[in-house]
């Protein structure tokens, strides 16, 4: 366990998902920057102030910054939470704050903080018109979940399926990290190019946490959009990469020749999954079959189903091939005996 992971646990059996706390209140809401200084270095002085006032509260934030405007996620008792909101609304680095959802449930991000910084090609405008467009939704009675706003806020209206995220048979997403390296960003660096798309750069950073890397493209393929992010391992127990979880069908893991590496990788991605009821496949992508054994077996030890592809994990190509197979039987995954965690299913190169 990292010392970090170790330094949230009190925080998590106080607050956390696993926690007797019961239902929260929650709001999301969006307003535009007026930020003039780095964002970065001023999303860091927004983290220090929150961890001074809300986590005592049990207050937990995710706050995104992208083409000029941030969205705001907050959890935890409602008394709390109305207090903190009266000071957030007289914050001078923004302004036109705009509640984009309320609700009371149970929580969904299991730290005090998250932030994240996108870096897109959207304009500001492009931004606040898709605001606009869920406000206006909002207000005419449609109800969505927290991680649909901030799905639905994070993504460039330019980019394939932007406006069909809502649809489960439109929208595929599968993360990916490697045990070693950069194979994933390498990955999903090679899928851009390939379909002449987008790569959205996103820095993403926990309470106590040095920022991590994470990219992704949306391209459509198969007759469904798919959106593959590449993950830095380091972010896997971030609260808000853990609030996601649920959306991917599977997460491929990009293998190392090091079996130590690979147990490190496997021990990050079981802690990131702890208290998700249907929790998506995993895909190992190694060179040679005996490979899988360890992580095999570590992910039946917690009820993982797993699936194998024998592939050179630093090529793209062979890797994307080989794990395509078991990528279009997304929909099939949560019921299909070979993802029972079992019998694997291999697939050559």
């Amino acid at each position: 366990m990292d010392l970090d992971d170790a330094g949230m646990d009190g925080w998590e059996a106080q607050h956390g998902l696993d926690s007797a706390e019961g239902p929260v209140a929650r709001i999301m809401y969006a307003s535009q920057a007026s930020i003039r200084q780095s964002v970065y270095q001023e999303m860091e002085k927004i983290r220090a102030s929150a961890l001074k006032h809300n986590e005592p509260a049990g207050i937990a934030t995710a706050l995104l910054h992208q083409s000029g405007w941030f969205v705001q996620w907050k959890e935890g008792p409602a008394p709390a939470l109305q207090d903190i909101m009266e000071r957030v609304a007289g914050d001078l680095r923004h302004f036109d704050l705009r509640i984009v959802h309320r609700s009371r449930g149970p929580r969904l991000l299991s730290g005090p903080w998250s932030m994240a910084i996108a870096q897109c090609r959207e304009t500001s405008a492009e931004m606040e018109m898709r605001v606009r467009q869920l406000k206006q939704q909002v207000d005419d009675g449609m109800q969505f979940s927290p991680a649909a706003v901030w799905r639905r806020l994070s993504t460039p209206m330019q980019h394939p399926g932007a406006m069909r995220q809502q649809d489960p048979d439109a929208f595929q997403r599968v993360l990916v990290c490697a045990a070693h390296g950069m194979g994933s960003f390498e990955l999903v660096r090679w899928l851009g190019e390939r379909h002449c798309v987008e790569i959205v750069h996103r820095r993403f950073a926990g309470a106590i946490e040095l920022d991590v890397g994470t990219d992704y493209v949306d391209f459509e393929q198969e007759g469904r959009v798919w959106r593959v992010i590449a993950m830095a391992r380091h972010g896997l127990h971030l609260p808000l990469t853990r609030a996601f979880i649920p959306d991917y069908s599977h997460v491929v893991l990009l293998l190392s020749i090091d079996p130590e590496r690979n147990s490190q990788l496997m021990e990050r991605v079981t802690r990131a999954f702890q208290g998700v009821r249907h929790p998506p496949a995993l895909i190992g992508v190694a060179s040679r079959p005996e490979m899988h054994a360890l992580p095999a077996s570590l992910a039946r030890q917690h009820g993982l189903p797993y699936l194998t592809a024998v592939a050179d994990s630093r090529d793209p190509h062979a890797t994307w091939r080989a794990v395509q197979p078991p990528l279009l039987l997304w929909q099939q995954a949560a019921n299909s005996s070979i993802c029972s965690g079992i019998n694997p299913m291999v697939v050559g190169q």
